[in-house]
């Protein structure tokens, strides 16, 4: 086994996981911190036969769930569970998932709670439990492998296994293992689980109206989310950091995000916001926050060479970031777990070993077999290229400096590159007309993305990118989400996106707390048609060096208008 690993389960037998017996009677209090040993450290693989009703069927057949959609209700229907010889009756299960939901009678996500109406009833000493259909992740490790480098790090994290599931005697096939989310976890870390818990699950950061609290004594109290987001606004730098020290556990806020960017969790937290929980530890009066949705890591999906300062978005990580102390902490930090547990040696042994696990439950499907082979030979591919990407980073970080501006506070950037997206690529182009350097992109598919992109080294302070642009041959109504766009890497939003056909000016606004590489984009987003930039015009503005205060570093991100 890795060195890290080794650590980490020692770590873990010591307080965090445990030993859980194949039973489903009610863990005794002594049990409680060694629950689910066998799925989540021994890797057994359990078959699920899950038995719903057609009363239950129906209702399940009827829930449907969209990732541009409000969550609906998730009702629950009773089900019967059968695991070799035994059996877990009345069962609570709902679907689950946004972008990840499948119906019923596809490859559903699902949530089972065991005692919600059998009181006592336990799954491996576990009352709720999340089945993930992993569609986003066809090697079925990120999520396993992701909690246990957080949990390792000293981040509290729902452990993740793995299991074959059936529904109604059909084979569904392999599926990830959640630990859920409730006061049975929160009493396995914490001195108390009655503070609040809420829910970042879904998108949306602290300020978010629409933050649930998943349980908590006083759930209509939030004035300890109050105390924190007033810590973030604090203009005053100084203190501002001393208010974050006494509300936030500062030093697993820092882990935190240094593995979320080592992991290249842009739907986290720092980059997102989004798939998070955020805890308020009583026994300390301490906020912490937790990760959720690793399904998408080491760069699946996503530009294996994201930056090791990244731009966050989260306001607790712009605000920590903001500070000397908190982004020399970071640094420190991120260099640490880089150097002590991040390595191919640990990272690439770890998923061997899992998949030693996993494969013989698999011996029955040969197909998922070998997809699950490809999977993971690609997922330790990304593993190695993200390594050594952030060994070259901390080399390269220790030479380079910022740009040079000019008398007018202006730096144009060069040695721009194409870069497709991945799923329907369009072509880069770079031409002349009327004596003007252009460059431009071609798209000849329904949703086709393509973006000429460029990296430049910033020190703190506030900046304007912008340029030219144009559309021109699109042969489709424009919509919102097409046309072209300024932008720097980590933004998703839309705003300030053209579909003009004559030269228009874009404008993209943002923030650097400290030293760190930007990546500058020119995007063209349609069905058919051309998106052209003028090389000559684009063009990056220092409108002030490091704000005093700190007010301009918590402004929203967002393109002119």
């Amino acid at each position: 086994m890795p060195k890290m690993f080794k650590s980490l389960f020692g770590l873990l037998l010591c307080g965090l996981m445990g030993i859980g017996a194949l039973s489903a009677e009610k863990a005794s209090t002594n049990q409680v911190a060694t629950v689910a040993k066998d799925l989540f450290q021994e890797g057994l693989v359990p078959r699920l036969r899950i038995e719903i009703p057609p009363d239950s069927m129906k209702v399940l057949r009827a829930y449907r769930q969209n990732h541009e959609w409000p969550r609906p209700v998730r009702e629950d229907v009773l089900v019967t569970i059968r695991e070799g010889k035994l059996v877990y009756t009345n069962v609570a299960v709902h679907l689950k998932g946004s972008y990840s939901f499948r119906p019923i009678n596809d490859k559903p996500g699902l949530t089972l709670h065991f005692d919600k109406y059998a009181e006592g009833q336990r799954f491996h000493g576990l009352t709720k439990i999340n089945l993930n259909n992993s569609v986003q992740d066809s090697s079925y490790l990120c999520e396993a492998i992701g909690r246990e480098l957080f949990n390792a790090a000293g981040v509290p994290a729902p452990r993740g296994g793995h299991a074959m599931v059936e529904i109604n005697g059909r084979d569904v096939g392999l599926y990830v293992i959640l630990e859920g989310w409730n006061k049975d976890f929160l009493k396995r870390h914490f001195g108390s689980a009655k503070g609040n818990l809420y829910d970042g699950g879904s998108g949306g950061d602290i300020t978010s109206e629409k933050l649930e609290v998943d349980c908590g004594a006083n759930p209509e109290d939030r004035s300890d989310l109050a105390k924190l987001i007033e810590a973030c606004r604090e203009r005053d730098i100084p203190k501002r950091a001393a208010r974050l020290e006494q509300l936030l556990d500062m030093d697993k806020f820092i882990s935190f995000m240094a593995l979320e960017t080592l992991l290249i969790h842009w739907d986290g937290y720092s980059m997102g916001p989004n798939n998070f929980r955020l805890f308020h530890d009583v026994s300390r009066d301490k906020m912490v926050f937790m990760p959720g949705g690793m399904d998408q890591l080491f760069g699946a999906n996503r530009n294996i060479n994201l930056e090791i300062t990244p731009h966050v978005k989260g306001l607790v990580a712009r605000s920590v970031m903001a500070t000397p102390d908190g982004r020399r902490r970071y640094r420190e930090r991120l260099e640490n777990i880089f150097t002590n547990q991040f390595t191919i040696r640990n990272l690439v042994g770890r998923v061997d070993e899992m998949c030693a696990q996993i494969r013989p439950a698999l011996a029955r499907d040969t197909q998922l077999q070998a997809e699950f082979d490809d999977a993971t030979r690609s997922l330790k591919s990304h593993i190695q290229m993200r390594v050594m990407n952030v060994r070259q980073q901390l080399r390269a970080q220790q030479r380079e400096q910022p740009v040079t501006f000019d008398k007018d506070q202006s730096f144009y950037p060069s040695g721009w590159e194409f870069k497709a997206g991945q799923q329907h690529p369009a072509n880069g182009q770079k031409v002349t007309e009327g004596g003007h350097n252009l460059i431009r992109i071609a798209s000849n598919d329904a949703g086709s993305v393509g973006a000429w992109r460029t990296q430049v080294w910033l020190d703190a302070g506030v900046y304007q990118f912008t340029g030219l642009g144009r559309t021109t041959g699109m042969k489709n109504p424009p919509t919102k989400d097409t046309g072209v766009i300024l932008r720097i890497s980590g933004e998703r939003s839309t705003q300030g996106m053209s579909t003009a056909a004559t030269w228009t000016p874009l404008s993209y606004e943002f923030t650097v707390s400290g030293l760190e590489s930007v990546e500058l984009i020119c995007e063209y987003r349609g069905d058919q048609g051309y998106g052209s930039f003028d090389l000559g015009s684009l063009k990056l503005v220092r409108k002030s060096g490091v704000p005093t205060s700190g007010a301009n570093l918590l402004k929203q991100v967002v393109p002119a208008k």
